[in-house]
């Protein structure tokens, strides 16, 4: 079958597999271009009022009304850090509870920290340590950190949800370490940068994450992407979702193989997420719209047009454009699993090589089974730092 495809079918997969890399961003520079036009031929608004994007009126607040909640487990090396990185910002410790389930060691280490403490014996997953910290807040706004995330700008996206501005908002996201994961990050916050221009972005990330109070609903026990759920949960109620790009939460690099995991877990949760949301896609709300044309796209038709793409050059190996495909393929892999250790001179194509071609299909392929097997328990195996 594949040796009788026309040219113009392998045309067409080529573009199915990297549209979501180019088209996207281009579709994006367009409409972003127009609106910032007219926002610099707009009148300036009225001293106080909240801007339009992202320029909330600065409303007087204190820590004393937010609750700071930490969810942990197998944290107890990295938590320190943490806390007095929050205490230099300004944030008492005795506004930060340590959610923890089972894990005596990092629960200890909050108290020893001075922090509030709300433990569990049993672990049962990042979801449900959520939940049971929101429930046990009493502030009308929460913010929830991960344990190992250094988080400069937390006041701007605290501004945001005590504004009114957004119901529930993220930061972005940073790397320290492997290069080529920091080139990725920096492309997706470009990306939520401009999504927010255009009325707000879900593709959040759970480092760090301020919302009302009570707007929240319970996550589902078997949940993995507590912060995608979160950001679907509150755009199909018609609540108002976004990025604070002031917000920046840093983390250091994990090993390869650790990454690779964490991407695959990710990955399979979200295929679950976009299945059990589906609905929700085809709504014309512009925000899943936009999410189905980015991270929808970029985790599904794209990989699958890949591998299609991949199997038909090898079905046709004779032909010199199918042969220096697949070598291009197996480079790009390789790229991506080695992209930590990458040096010299031609490391830096090999490392954007590696992000945008080897990365999806290889955490596709990897994620995909999973994905059909619905997960039991809220919980997964993780390495303690």
């Amino acid at each position: 079958m594949w040796q009788r495809l026309p040219g113009r079918a392998v045309g067409g997969l080529t573009l199915l597999s990297f549209a979501g890399h180019v088209l996207y961003p281009l579709y994006l520079v367009s409409r972003t271009g127009s609106r910032r036009a007219a926002a610099r031929a707009a009148p300036a608004a009225s001293p106080g009022a909240v801007g339009e994007h992202g320029d909330p009126a600065r409303v007087r607040w204190t820590w004393d009304d937010v609750d700071v909640l930490v969810p942990a487990f197998g944290e107890a090396g990295v938590l320190a850090g943490t806390v007095e990185h929050l205490a230099a910002a300004g944030v008492p410790r005795e506004r930060v509870t340590v959610v923890v389930d089972e894990d005596e060691a990092t629960r200890d280490a909050a108290l020893r920290l001075g922090c509030r403490v709300d433990h569990a014996p049993e672990r049962r997953g990042k979801a449900a340590a959520v939940n049971r910290g929101v429930a046990g807040a009493r502030s009308g706004v929460v913010v929830l950190l991960d344990a190992n995330a250094r988080v400069d700008g937390l006041e701007a996206l605290v501004d945001r949800v005590v504004t009114g501005d957004l119901d529930l908002a993220s930061g972005v996201r940073a790397e320290s370490g492997a290069e080529d994961e920091s080139l990725y990050w920096r492309y997706e916050n470009w990306i939520k940068r401009a999504e927010a221009w255009l009325g707000g972005s879900l593709a959040l990330v759970g480092e760090a994450v301020a919302l009302r109070r009570d707007a929240f609903g319970p996550i589902p026990a078997g949940v993995h992407n507590d912060d995608l759920y979160l950001a679907f949960d509150f755009a199909r109620r018609g609540l108002r979702v976004g990025v604070e790009p002031g917000c920046v939460a840093v983390e250091d690099s994990a090993p390869r193989a650790d990454q690779l995991e964490r991407r695959v877990r990710i990955m399979s949760g979200q295929l679950r997420l976009f299945w059990e949301f589906r609905a929700s896609f085809v709504s014309g709300d512009e925000r899943f719209t936009r999410f189905a044309l980015h991270k929808v796209w970029r985790s599904t038709v794209g990989p699958a047009a890949q591998l299609t793409l991949t199997a038909v050059c090898a079905a046709r190996p004779r032909n010199p454009w199918n042969r220096a495909f697949l070598a291009a393929e197996a480079l790009s892999v390789a790229a991506y699993l080695t992209g930590d250790r990458l040096g010299g001179p031609a490391a830096a194509p090999l490392r954007l090589l590696g992000q945008a071609v080897g990365m999806p299909v290889t955490v596709f392929c990897l994620a995909l089974p999973r994905a059909l097997r619905r997960p039991t328990s809220g919980a997964w195996k993780k390495r303690s730092r």
